[in-house]
């Protein structure tokens, strides 16, 4: 059976009705299962007509008797019914229908093959389907007046859209019996979704505000594909997988398959193009940059491997993280070097099937090993080697469910308990166009800025170096996007407003535009939240109120807006990213299936998850262990095991007043024993704070005990004394800080060490150091907290004075001291006890130990305390 290339689409598809097109493509089974296998097949008949013929049932498969069957697919150009189109045939096809089975079967008049599976009671009508038509035309009845009513009774109903145009001189032979009957045939389809760009063309008034066409390859379209080696998902890991074995020369191009549930590349790196008016302005909706100190790897391969070009995401910065660029400098989408890979794998004779969704794999281990791959579109495929699935925690969680892996009861429990040591993150982005952008008028080139929000007011957590603008040579008559939020927790709970405004829940992106009155409305709100924080909120700026009075007032509104939204319901993905909640099920999550062939390579079952990186040094991994292909890079990587920032279901953000926007306690922390704000000494994390300890290993900080030894970050290893737990259960203020290893959530008075001196996370935020010195993003938020967790390191007597009393938390150096009153005093990182009173006030909170401490001679302790206050900045 020949590949042929999906013919061209002639026009644009008309609107599709988005809840009739749903679950379309979905459940549609059109499977293309070929029965005869001659080397040649006859001539087609010449100036035979195009025959359409709508599919009786989404649950309906394709079958072709002793027929040499080439199938294209494509999407529908009109209505929601699903139809073949037979384009060309040697002799006249005939269709039947088995309802038992769920099969059309189709072959041609004169051949031998007549199915005769189905059961009593079930009619199978065979007859030459030309005849059918022609009787139809001629006489103008509907099929039941045939005798039959329709495809539950067995009848073949023809539907009333078919046209033929016979012609003149027409020729209908038979073909002759050396060869065998040939037919080229269309299955059109709606799509699960109709995909960002098309859904924006069908539903926004003005083409401008909507993105280009994604890049397209060069496809085949046989319905039983065999291959060597089978990559579900067009994402980074399955595309970097396979580049790596046809490179090394361990599988032909030619042998590999590569099956993509979209109709584009790049999976979560999402990039959209052909903005502005020269078309060259992008936004990513999904993942954007590359950090060398976290992803050397990703960067590496941008860099080196791919040979991209990249410039500094924040010019602030000494040019830490990068976006990828053309020869120009300008944005070209983060997802070009997916589509490079692509490129050379298509080069390299590589064939890829788009809108191919698995549903399930049937594994046969009686003969080697031989995976099956189902789709739900009706292709089946066999990959006789090995089956890449570049494919998130949800939908490889949906294939698992119903595959035929030959599996134990325990086997089948350990894989399950280990996918399910996973949690996605929702995200959201919106990026707002202004055709006159407002900001570099007033010097905000870089830098972030956040204000809260709710259900009806939305929230600002936005980067003003994020989004792609273009201006003069001057700098000046700027236009592009401001990127106005940038947010994510896993309730979905922070960015609630845009649940409304979502189009289409498996489609991440949404267009707003001004052309309709909801997204004027939407734009104008989104204006003003931003106008309202620059007049009033804004901490440390540097222009004056008139100054930026007088931009706002000749500002324009924004013409459209891009919202991504990364929730459970995103096709293909099932949110944004992934944190492990289990660290004893990693090793089984990573490797669940490679003993059948099957590989699992993804983001969310690696060992640093949240980025591409993950997913690249699984791949490393697998490849090095099961197909002896050495990494291609000379440096060391390091592996940063997370732990999910918040897996309590008692998680709620409160507004800007204080109450709890789910019910829950209100206030600022007076539910429990203390544990942040200024009112108390107690100084916490929460409970999937993740510690470094001395052999280099991570430790949530609730599951460290006394006796543990910690690496201080400052002076080699320190022995944990004690482990401290603050029952909170109430909203309190806290410091959110995005680190390379997941939110790290705190009391904003917690103590960290920052250029060489110690300050309060709040003070440290103020003086911009977090972002300067440590390139981390911080906000000010009211959550839920039940329980803060803190540590006491080498608070033994001994330890005074030769101790930096201080532990790594997500990469930062935090303040040891614990709730000891002692070494507090002595070495005041926190404000609190710098003050008057206070010191005389901590006997009061001082326990037997601390007393007996105190009470010490005065020629035994002071010595100890003028060598801590000698050196107190450590």
């Amino acid at each position: 059976m020949q590949l042929r290339q999906q013919p061209p689409h002639q026009h644009r598809p008309p609107p599709l009705s988005l809840k009739g097109a749903l679950f379309l493509l979905a459940l549609i089974s059109v499977a293309a299962i070929t029965e005869g296998n001659a080397l040649t097949h006859c001539a087609f008949l010449t100036q035979a007509p195009i025959i359409e013929y709508d599919l009786p049932s989404y649950q309906y498969k394709l079958k072709f008797l002793d027929v040499d069957a080439k199938v294209y697919r494509t999407t529908l150009t009109t209505g929601t019914t699903p139809r073949i189109r037979i384009l060309k045939y040697s002799a006249n096809p005939v269709i039947d229908h088995d309802d038992d089975t769920q099969e059309i079967l189709i072959s041609t008049e004169g051949s031998s093959c007549i199915s005769s599976s189905s059961s009593d009671g079930s009619k199978i009508f065979a007859r030459p389907l030309i005849s059918y038509l022609m009787t139809a035309l001629a006489i103008g009845v509907t099929g039941a007046q045939f005798g039959f009513s329709g495809w539950t009774t067995g009848g073949a109903l023809l539907g009333a859209s078919t046209l033929l145009a016979f012609h003149s001189g027409s020729s209908f032979a038979s073909a002759a019996d050396a060869c065998t009957p040939a037919l080229e045939i269309v299955v059109e389809a709606p799509p699960y979704y109709l995909g960002s760009v098309d859904s924006c063309l069908a539903e926004v008034e003005n083409p401008d505000h909507c993105p280009l066409p994604f890049p397209t390859f060069e496809e085949c379209s046989d319905p039983t594909p065999t291959c060597k080696v089978a990559v579900i998902g067009a994402g980074t890991g399955g595309l970097y997988t396979a580049m790596r074995l046809v490179e090394e020369g361990k599988v032909a191009g030619s042998d590999v398959c590569i099956f993509e549930a979209t109709d584009r590349v790049g999976g979560r790196l999402y990039s959209l193009r052909g903005f502005g008016p020269e078309n060259d302005i992008s936004v990513d909706a999904g993942g954007y940059r590359t950090w060398p100190q976290y992803t050397p790897v990703l960067h590496a391969l941008i860099t080196e491997k791919l040979g991209f070009k990249v410039d500094c995401y924040d010019k602030t910065e000494a040019c830490e993280r990068y976006n990828i660029v053309g020869d120009s400098g300008e944005k070209i989408g983060f997802a070009s070097f997916v589509e490079k890979m692509m490129e050379i794998l298509i080069g390299e004779g590589a064939c890829y099937y788009s809108r191919h969704t698995l549903v399930s794999i049937e594994t046969d281990v009686t003969s080697g090993t031989i995976n099956t791959l189902h789709f739900s579109n009706g292709v089946v495929a066999t990959a006789t080697d090995d089956v890449i699935l570049n494919v998130p925690q949800r939908p490889l969680l949906e294939i698992l469910r119903k595959s035929k892996i030959p599996m134990t009861e325990d086997q089948e429990q350990l894989i399950y308990d280990s996918m399910h040591s996973v949690q996605t993150e929702i995200a959201s982005k919106l990026y707002l166009y202004y055709s006159d952008a407002w900001w570099p008028k007033l010097g905000l080139l870089n830098g972030d800025f956040s204000k809260p929000g709710d259900a009806r007011n939305m929230l600002l957590a936005g980067r003003y170096h994020d989004g792609h603008i273009k201006c003069d040579s001057n700098g000046n008559n700027c236009y592009g996007f401001l990127l106005a939020v940038y947010t994510h927790d896993f309730s979905g709970n922070k960015a609630q407003i845009f649940r409304r405004y979502q189009k289409d829940r498996p489609e991440p992106v949404t267009v707003i535009s001004n052309t309709d009155v909801e997204g004027r409305a939407f734009l104008k709100h989104a204006h003003d939240r931003l106008v309202e924080y620059h007049l009033y909120d804004a901490q440390n700026r540097t222009y004056t109120g008139f100054e930026a009075n007088r931009v706002f007032a000749t500002a324009p509104l924004p013409e459209f807006a891009v919202l991504s939204t990364w929730n459970i319901a995103t096709f293909g993905a099932g949110g944004a990213w992934h944190g492990w909640t289990e660290l004893s099920n990693v090793q089984d999550a990573m490797f669940p299936l490679n003993s059948f062939h099957i590989h699992v390579i993804n983001e969310a079952f690696s060992t640093l998850q949240g980025w591409a990186e993950g997913s690249l040094k699984l791949a490393d991994e697998v490849l090095e262990t099961y197909f002896d292909v050495s990494r291609p890079w000379s440096f060391e990587v390091t592996d940063m095991v997370q732990v999910v920032s918040q897996t309590s279901s008692d998680e709620c953000i409160v507004d800007e007043d204080g109450s709890s926007g789910t019910g829950g306690s209100t206030g600022g922390g007076t539910g429990g024993s203390g544990g942040g704000g200024d009112a108390g000494p107690d100084l916490c994390f929460t409970s999937d704070a993740l510690v470094r300890m001395a052999d280099g290993s991570m430790k949530r900080i609730s599951d460290v005990t006394v006796g543990d030894y910690v690496d201080t970050g400052l002076v080699g290893t320190g022995l944990v004394t004690e482990h401290l737990k603050h029952d909170v259960n109430g909203i309190e203020k806290v410091a959110v800080i995005s680190t390379a290893h997941g939110e790290l959530i705190g009391t904003i008075n917690h103590p960290i060490h920052v250029d060489g001196d110690w300050y309060q996370i709040d003070d440290a935020l103020e003086s911009g150091l977090l972002v300067e010195k440590l390139g981390m993003n911080v906000t000010i938020e009211s959550r839920y907290i039940d329980t803060f967790y803190n540590l006491e390191v080498d608070g033994n007597y001994e330890s005074i004075g030769s101790s930096s009393h201080s532990y790594t938390v997500h990469g930062i150096i935090a303040s040891g001291l614990g709730d000891n009153p002692i070494l507090n005093r002595l070495y005041q990182r926190q404000k609190i006890w710098q003050e008057d009173g206070v010191l005389e006030a901590s006997h009061a909170h001082a326990g037997k130990n601390e007393m007996a401490l105190l009470e010490k001679k005065e020629e035994d302790f002071l010595p100890r305390i003028n060598v801590v206050m000698s050196s107190s900045s450590i």
